[in-house]
Formats: C-alpha cells, structure tokens, sequence
C-alpha cells in the first residue's frame, strides 16, 4: 500500500563539514501521533549527542512520518519498510518509532535492529510514561553504538542508567535482526503498561463522551438542588464519599468496555498473557479516562453548587454550620451520582468513537486486523 509521505525534516546540524569527516545520515521513521511528535523532538538534539558518543563522522538526522503498515501478524514489517525508506530518501541508516508494543516470549521489547540492513525499530510504549524524548533519545544513541551506525564497531555497554528499570540484551530468534533490547521483570511489564496507557492517551477520551458527560451534568445538577442530597453528602463522611465515587467510576469504566465491546477474547491472541497485557492497558486507559471526566465534572459541580445553593440554607439542612469542605461534600455526591447517569448516556456514543479515543493509532490497526481474522473465522464455519 503507496501513501502521499511528507518530506522528511532535516534537523539541525551543528556539527561543521570538513572534507576527511564521513557524512552519515540517519532516518528516524515515526507512526502518526505520539511517534512522530517525539522524533522531531529527538531530531534537534542527536546530531551533537551522536557527535559524542560516535566522534570522527559528521552526524544529520530526518524524521518522515508513516504510516507503516502492519504484516500478516499484526507487526511491524521492520526490514523492508526500513530498506524501502532508505532507497527513498537516501539515508544510511533508518530506526522505526513506533507505538506497537513489542515482546520476545514475555520479555517486553525496547528495541532491536540489523545492523546488515542498518535498519532498527524502537517501541514506543516500552519507553514508559515519563521522559519519553530523553529515553527515546538513549535507545536511538544505543542502536548506533551497538552495530547499527556501523557494523564493524564494537559492541559496547549498554548504559543502564538510560533505561532503569534493569533491562537485558538477548539474542533474537527472528532471521536478520541482530539482537533485542528487552524490559526484565515486573517493573518491566508494569513501565510497558504505562507505556501503552499513555500512547493511548486517556485524556483524548473526554470530548468523545460528550454524549454521557451531558447525562452526567443532568444527573449532577439534580444532586445539587435536591436538598436530601445535602443530608447524605453530609452524613458519609469523607471516606464514604470516596468510596461511592470510587464505584461510580468503576461502573462507567466497566459499562464502556461492555458495551463498546473493548475486552479482547483470549482465543483471538495466540498468548494468553498478550490478551492480559492489552485488556490491563484498555481497562487501565478507560479509567484514566472516566476519572478525567468525573475531575472535570466535579468542577462544574463544585463551581455550580458555590452559586446556587446559599451558606444559610445548607447549614440548616444539615445541622451545623458550613464551610468548603460542605460544597465540596455536595459536590462529590451529585458527581458521583451523574457519573452513574452518564453510563447510560454513553450508550448514545458511537463504538467507533470511543474505540478510537481508547486506542493509539496501532492498537486500532491490531484490533481491526483480530476482527477481520475473526469474521473471516465465522464465515469459514458457517460455510
């Protein structure tokens, strides 16, 4: 499949020619979105840092956004998206950025290349959530120290201090790819998690909830006028009001993924833990995502409440005199109350809108491919 490509960007090379100083250029190629956005970030500062750590070449760095397509499995066709882009544009050396998480076996995978092919691909979601442009910065520089700038250099440390928590590099099963940077432990799978969660990036899912946010605000506005919401607000106490948002957001949460059909069958991943990894990042996203809302509506609340209901009316209701920690009581009653009115309104929300706002560009590419193979599955059987 052919797309309409920019062209790539060049970074700024700080780096002055000279006539005995070789000219590499390495090409960062980035899916849609998140990928992209780091890559250009990452582009400005690599030719002084691989000035650096790589001394006697003469460093330039492009960025080109995708999008890549996926194989018959779902990954990433490394080798020959990479190669096809290095005749392209001309690079010496080109590493793929993308969202799709990666594993050998259960180890998650940062990154792995062929230095052959001078093709590397790194994952993004395996950087984890926080200072992604300095991670994704090291693990470019580490695929150039270690074969991909130039074969015949030495292999040499990787620098853990880059990639906490510990990481290891194993040896590949996969012909032509060298070997894997890959994630040890819980820690490991758990900075995957976060990772993938924020690829996803819950906040997105907001504005695509209009529909039940509207519910929500109904339901809220009710808690607010009707005074016995007052007594009860009053009456629970600081941690009876947790727990009833606390469950007001878990019953959205677990209405979104039902009725939009977000859970992944474990029948349609050939690893049991994948299908684990995928619904924790999807249950873990819509969360994120619902507590955005009910933040935001708790505001609104909040604000609404501070106008509508006056002090002396609120203290007579309730007995005892009133300060914030009163509103604020009354608020987070008639949220929770609209949150649970919202899961209902998110019924009127389009399934595609909500799968779209839930997952990164290749995660909507993977479970669109699951549902065909399953479609095709069905009709095979019913023939």
């Amino acid at each position: 499949m052919t797309s309409m490509l920019p062209p790539p960007q060049e970074a700024p090379d700080t780096t002055p020619d000279t006539p005995d100083t070789p000219i590499r250029t390495v090409g960062l190629l980035a899916d849609p979105g998140l990928p992209t956005k780091l890559a250009e970030q990452v582009a400005l500062d690599l030719p002084d840092v691989l000035a650096r750590h790589l001394p006697g070449r003469t460093w330039r760095v492009e960025t080109a956004e995708g999008p890549v397509g996926l194989d018959s499995e779902g990954l990433v066709p490394m080798f020959r998206t990479g190669c096809e882009r290095q005749r392209r544009h001309g690079w010496d050396v080109v590493v793929i950025v993308t969202d799709l998480p990666r594993r050998a076996g259960t180890e998650p995978l940062v990154s792995d290349f062929g230095a052959d092919d001078g093709v590397g691909l790194v994952s993004v979601p395996a950087l984890g959530a926080v200072s992604l442009r300095r991670r994704l910065r090291a693990a470019v520089v580490d695929l150039l120290e270690h074969g991909l700038a130039d074969p015949a250099d030495a292999p040499r440390p990787t620098r853990r201090g880059l990639f906490a928590p510990p990481i290891c590099r194993i040896a590949s099963e996969h012909e032509g790819i060298d070997s894997h940077l890959a994630l040890r432990g819980t820690r490991g799978r758990l900075r995957l998690l976060a990772g993938m969660v924020r690829s996803n990036r819950p906040w997105r899912l907001v504005p695509s909830l209009s529909t039940a946010l509207a519910a929500a605000a109904a339901g809220a506005a009710f808690g607010i006028f009707y005074s016995n919401i007052w007594e009860l607000a009053s009456a629970a106490g600081p941690s009876r009001l947790v727990l009833i948002a606390v469950l007001a957001v878990a019953a959205m949460s677990t209405w979104l993924i039902a009725d939009n059909e977000l859970w992944e069958r474990p029948r349609s991943r050939r690893l049991r833990a994948e299908v684990h990894l995928y619904n924790a990042a999807t249950t873990s996203t819509i969360v994120l995502g619902v507590v955005c809302c009910y933040a935001l509506l708790l505001v609104l609340a909040g604000s609404a409440a501070a106008v509508v209901i006056p002090p002396s009316s609120l203290a007579e209701t309730v007995g005892h005199p009133v300060g914030p920690a009163a509103y604020l009581a009354v608020a987070s009653m008639a949220t929770s109350m609209g949150i649970v009115a919202g899961a209902v309104g998110s019924g009127l929300t389009a399934p595609e809108d909500v799968r779209a706002a839930a997952y990164s560009t290749r995660e909507q590419q993977r479970r669109a491919r699951l549902d065909e193979e399953d479609d095709r599955a069905a009709a095979d059987e019913s023939a």
